[in-house]
């Protein structure tokens, strides 16, 4: 019964920090931030410190999109970990262990994407992207299934999976561009946010398109000339960008979350998001758009036509 108290009086406590830091000047979103800090101590002062973090912490804990983004990172990792280890290298047996298990991880992580848009209809344009890298996951996790059948650079598995990955590659990078697509329907129009290098969502999906440029110049390099396979490293350099992106889509998320209140907007201090006058207005995003309803316009266009052309 002790333990019990106890732990229904520490879920209380921390249910009331949270409960007191949504009504205080936090209540808003990030942009809205009223409190101007003159330095980083001031900003990691205790009184901001204990209502920022459990807040911070009830979104985080919510947020699906940030969930899907940790997998990311961690999928982006264990390449990078394949990549560079040199007992896994050794090891062919467990190197292709390792590729399917990630490869599946993959496909988690391209669920996940999918699944952290809440709200959105599944015929809603900005999905199309989420569809593409679902396809993109299945097929490299059949090309990583396919590994272990290999025998020489020229064999019908070896040469088969080269087709499949480049066919990945090119759907990955239709993705890609599709994300750009999604980001700027569903951006904060807002202060540090858009077409600018002070946004991390715009460096990550930079970094995401640049990887799969690289994926494709390999993969179209190893099927011209398949002798390659195995001594072109440029993929490599695919996955570090891809790495680093990986990063980027978290710190984005945790700075929705409001994790970063101690930064000084635009590298100075003295100043709140929330008190900058601006002419345009904060809006969030563009008004939906679903496939159905350009298919829709389309046909009512091609009705109209006729009726046009008529004397």
């Amino acid at each position: 019964n002790g333990r019990v108290h106890g732990g229904i009086t520490i879920c209380t406590c921390l249910c009331r920090m949270v409960d007191w830091g949504s009504q205080s000047v936090l209540s808003d979103r990030p942009w809205r931030e009223k409190t101007a800090f003159s330095s980083l101590w001031d900003a990691f002062s205790w009184e901001e410190v204990s209502r920022r973090v459990p807040l911070a912490f009830s979104k985080s804990i919510r947020n699906r999109y940030l969930f899907a983004n940790w997998v990311y990172l961690g999928y982006a990792i264990g390449i990078i970990f394949i990549d560079f280890s040199g007992t896994v290298a050794q090891d062919m047996e467990l190197t292709n262990h390792c590729y399917l298990g990630f490869a599946v991880l993959h496909v988690i992580s391209a669920i996940l994407y999918w699944w952290s848009w809440e709200g959105r209809s599944a015929l809603d344009i900005i999905m199309i992207p989420e569809y593409l890298n679902m396809l993109e996951a299945a097929l490299y996790m059949w090309t990583a299934y396919l590994y272990p059948y290999q025998v020489d650079n020229y064999d019908w598995y070896t040469l088969t999976i080269h087709k499949i990955e480049t066919a990945a590659a090119f759907v990955e990078l239709f993705a890609s561009i599709g994300w750009i697509m999604s980001w700027y329907m569903t951006y904060t129009r807002t202060l540090g946010r858009g077409f600018t290098l002070d946004d991390p969502d715009t460096v990550a999906y930079l970094c995401t398109t640049a990887s799969s440029f690289i994926y494709v110049t390999y993969n179209i390099q190893i099927l011209l000339d398949p002798s390659q396979y195995g001594e072109n490293r440029l993929f490599v350099n695919g996955d570090i960008v891809y790495l680093i992106g990986s990063f980027f889509y978290v710190f984005a998320a945790l700075r929705d979350d409001g994790w970063f209140w101690f930064m000084p907007l635009a590298g100075q201090y003295g100043i709140a998001s929330g008190t900058v006058e601006t002419e345009k207005p904060v809006t969030q995003g563009l008004p939906p758009v679903l496939v159905t309803s350009l298919c829709r316009s389309k046909a009512a266009d091609s009705q109209l036509q006729p009726l046009m052309r008529r004397p």
